[in-house]
C-alpha cells in the first residue's frame, strides 16, 4: 500500500514540474499582456460593436400648392408636370405622402419595385 502512495507522491511531483516548465514557456514566448478593450491593432479579432441607430426623421407636412407659388415667387418659374415616354405611368390613386402632389408630379423612381419620388418636395 505505501508502494502506490509514493509512486502517487512521485507522479504528482512530475506533473508539477510540467506544469512549471509550461508556465515558463507561455511567460516567454506567448504575450499574456494585451490592450485592453483595444481593437484598433487587428481587424479580425475586434470585438463586437453594435451601430448606434439612426433617427427617424420625419418630416414636416407642406402642402404642395404652397410649394409651387413659393417656387415661383423666389425662383421664377413653374414646376411642370412630368411628360412621360412610356406607357407606365404612376396610378392615379398615389400621392405623396409629405406634400399630397398628385400622380402628375411623381416620379417611378426605380422602375417598377414601388419606390415613387415627388417632383414638387423632393
Amino acid at each position: 500500500m505505501s508502494s502506490i502512495i509514493t509512486c502517487l507522491l512521485l507522479y504528482n511531483q512530475y506533473l508539477q514540474n510540467q506544469i512549471s516548465y509550461l508556465l515558463l514557456f507561455i511567460a516567454r514566448h506567448i504575450p499574456i499582456r494585451q490592450m485592453a478593450f483595444d481593437d484598433t491593432h487587428s481587424p479580425k479579432y475586434q470585438k463586437f460593436k453594435v451601430d448606434r441607430l439612426p433617427e427617424i426623421y420625419r418630416p414636416e407636412p407642406v402642402d404642395y400648392q404652397f410649394l409651387l407659388a413659393y417656387y415661383k415667387l423666389r425662383y421664377c418659374f413653374t414646376v411642370e408636370p412630368i411628360r412621360r415616354r412610356s406607357e407606365q405611368s404612376v396610378d392615379s390613386a398615389i400621392v405623396c405622402p409629405r406634400c399630397g402632389t398628385p400622380h402628375s408630379y411623381l416620379y417611378n423612381n426605380n422602375g417598377v419595385k414601388g419606390q415613387f419620388l415627388c417632383k414638387i418636395c423632393n
